[in-house]
């Protein structure tokens, strides 16, 4: 169905919602209970369909002994998740079973892990002192690296759920609890310097700058073995960091 059919439909869709939400206090005025199992699907799919999740009728909703229960399919966690905060919000008072499934997805690994990457990146508060990897099996996806603010961990894992193809995520990212001096003082140190100054504040910055238990870790790019190695020694020599261990990688 092109575009324009279906905002057609889901106008449709949207009038005839409004409409049986408008007569059911009508029914409820004359001895029908106003939280009926017909009025309570009405407005969960009210509410999906005001938030945009009812799309081409993916999902249905099932209401039966004080229970709604929505299956069908949707494109990723994060909309899975949405769809049953939404029918939650819509029936305050009833159990939601949230049995959505992730749509089957063609798209390839590296492609998945280059989406959920480019996300995490563009978080806002991704930064310096924040390294975060992924790789992709079957639509798993497992997060690693570093965070220097715990809840960072969940924020970033939020974004990988809004991929299309991610069917399930294993959060293994570490928290180092912040840089401490060492950390602020490699920063100083690096983006200072007139080829990178100013970086710090891009998306994604040239160079990540890990502290752990007392050693700094530095991943990110260079563009030369040589700028990876004076990195390494202006660190080394120039903090009170036990260890540099230096992941840079040369740019292709």
């Amino acid at each position: 169905m092109n575009t324009k059919n279906k905002n057609i439909a889901k106008g449709i869709l949207y009038f005839a919602l409004i409409i049986g939400f408008i007569i059911s206090p009508a029914f409820a005025q004359s001895g029908v209970n106003k939280n009926s199992d017909k009025t309570v699907k009405i407005l969960v799919e009210y509410k999906l369909v005001k938030d945009n999740q009812l799309d081409n009728e993916n999902i249905n909703v099932i209401v039966k002994n004080k229970t709604v229960t929505l299956t069908g399919n949707v494109q990723s966690i994060s909309e899975r998740n949405e769809a049953g905060k939404d029918a939650a919000s819509a029936c305050h008072d009833y159990t939601i079973a949230n049995n959505l499934k992730i749509s089957d997805s063609n798209i390839p690994s590296e492609k998945i892990v280059k989406n959920v990457l480019e996300r995490i990146h563009n978080n806002a508060f991704y930064g310096i002192f924040d390294w975060v990897n992924a790789r992709d099996t079957d639509g798993v996806v497992t997060l690693t690296g570093w965070v220097h603010v715990p809840w960072y961990k969940e924020w970033f894992q939020k974004e990988a759920e809004k991929v299309a193809g991610v069917k399930e995520i294993k959060n293994e990212i570490q928290s180092t609890f912040g840089p401490g001096s060492i950390g602020y003082r490699a920063a100083r140190l690096i983006y200072s310097d007139p080829m990178y100054e100013g970086m710090q504040y891009m998306s994604n910055p040239p160079i990540h700058i890990i502290v752990n238990n007392g050693s700094i870790i530095l991943e990110g790019k260079v563009y030369s073995d040589s700028e990876s190695g004076w990195l390494e020694t202006l660190l080394r020599f120039n903090t009170d960091a036990f260890d540099v261990n230096n992941n840079l990688v040369i740019r292709s």
